[in-house]
């Protein structure tokens, strides 16, 4: 398992001042949309905190990257939208609240999908998120720009949002660690939303053990060393029928099941025919975009009245009109429609719950992606990330190896375990059986 890299600094406004730099130095990533400008002088208040024997927590001094849906006080929160360039949060979102209280230092804003719509981030107010190693190549999204600033070394973590996919999807693209938590509606306080059924959200760093620590302390639980367990024993459910046509993602991912196997790991094919459902699948955020962004609206003095608002000012990204105008369209929840698309959730969850239970697998295995990306364009992902978003069972992306050319692969667990743990610790194994002695 890697070693954590979230370590508090002995130096925090040396540490702030050599990332900044980082993020000055590549502009055109676009990664960042804003600085916090209070990050220097927080980072001399927590080096006087330790010089006087203080610490804030496991995070003192430890600066983080926030997707800018996000509300962290007295800055904007757009979700990366012109309309919304001049609103600012009058408060912290609670998992802000939470990594403040750790010790962190909030030092930058992350450029996302225009309204976290989609699997590239592209956004009106910050265009393209270039990938760190392949520019003109998309970083992934909606979190996109969370994802290029950690892998660019802006930062060595960041919080981002997963509705399906927007966490696991860039993290995959960028060889990072990310995690979709189960779905606990508190838990998005503060955030601007996207589908009330589906949004999560959580951390996005380099390692399993960093994921756990971030995950630990955003949902308000006291952080402890995250110990790996042995693959002897543990039994996969591989579901073959989600490894895509992309032949040199495929050459990576078999590679990595072959070393999981070698490591003890007993991996079973499994068939899910309810897969064909997931694809044809009517998106809830379509019926509960609007009605949960017009009530964030309405929680900050000084935001456009409404949805309907914003497309009327044509402050936004052009290409998303057509979504936007179906949204508008969808005033309430309970229709037939959304109706089916619930229904789908509970037969999902109860499939996954009962095939592992019959199968007797501790987990599902499958690339996070069907292909990787070739150029700025979406990449359509195939329908393995809305497993995780429709069942609200938790997942974990993590990097299992890189292509010949480079670029990182990513395998995802989905585990229908009651909490995170078994997850944190089977990809803890993973994460020990993909690194070279």
């Amino acid at each position: 398992m890697q070693k954590s890299r979230l370590i508090p600094p002995r130096d925090a406004p040396e540490e702030i001042a050599r990332r900044l730099a980082i993020i000055a130095g590549q502009p055109q990533l676009n990664a960042i949309l804003g600085i916090n400008p209070e990050a220097q002088a927080q980072a001399h208040l927590c080096q006087s905190q330790r010089r006087r024997g203080q610490t804030l927590g496991p995070l003192h001094g430890v600066p983080l990257v926030v997707k800018d849906n996000i509300a962290c006080a007295g800055l904007p929160v757009t979700a990366g939208c012109q309309a919304l360039a001049a609103l600012r949060s009058t408060g912290d979102a609670l998992v802000v609240r939470r990594l403040r209280a750790a010790g962190a230092i909030i030092l930058a804003r992350a450029n996302m999908s225009e309204f976290a719509f989609d699997v590239r981030s592209r956004s009106s107010l910050g265009g393209d998120v270039h990938h760190p190693l392949f520019l003109g190549i998309t970083a992934g999204g909606s979190s996109g720009g969370s994802a290029a600033a950690v892998a660019a070394g802006m930062a060595e973590g960041a919080l981002g949002t997963d509705t399906g996919g927007s966490i696991r999807i860039p993290c995959s693209y960028t060889g990072l660690v990310g995690v979709r938590p189960r779905v606990r509606r508190g838990q998005m306080e503060g955030i601007a939303p996207l589908s009330l059924s589906k949004d999560t959200v959580g951390p996005m760093v380099h390692s399993v053990q960093d994921a756990a620590l971030l995950h630990w302390i955003i949902h308000g639980q006291t952080p402890r060393t995250l110990e790996s367990v042995s693959l002897k024993g543990v039994r996969f459910g591989v579901i073959r029928s989600l490894e895509g046509s992309d032949s040199h993602q495929g050459e990576v991912w078999h590679a990595a099941l072959a070393q999981l196997a070698r490591h003890g790991a007993t991996l079973t094919e499994i068939d899910l025919p309810i897969l064909h459902d997931v694809e044809r699948a009517i998106c809830l955020s379509l019926f509960e975009f609007r009605v949960g962004f017009d009530a964030w609206l309405k929680q900050h003095p000084g935001a456009p009245t409404d949805l309907h608002t914003i497309v009327a000012s044509g402050q936004f990204l052009p290409e998303f009109l057509p979504l936007l105008t179906q949204m508008l369209a969808c005033d309430k929840l309970k229709t037939p429609a959304w109706r089916a698309g619930r229904e789908l959730r509970r037969r999902l969850r109860h499939t996954l719950g009962q095939v592992a239970e019959q199968a007797g697998v501790d987990a599902y295995l499958y690339p996070t992606v069907c292909r990787i990306p070739d150029s700025l364009e979406k990449m359509p992902p195939g329908c393995a990330p809305e497993l995780a978003a429709i069942s609200s069972f938790a997942a974990i992306t993590l990097p299992c190896g890189r292509t010949r050319s480079g670029f990182p692969v990513g395998l995802e667990i989905l585990s229908p375990a009651a909490d995170e743990s078994p997850l944190l610790a089977l990809a803890a194994a993973c994460e020990t059986a993909f690194t070279p002695p």
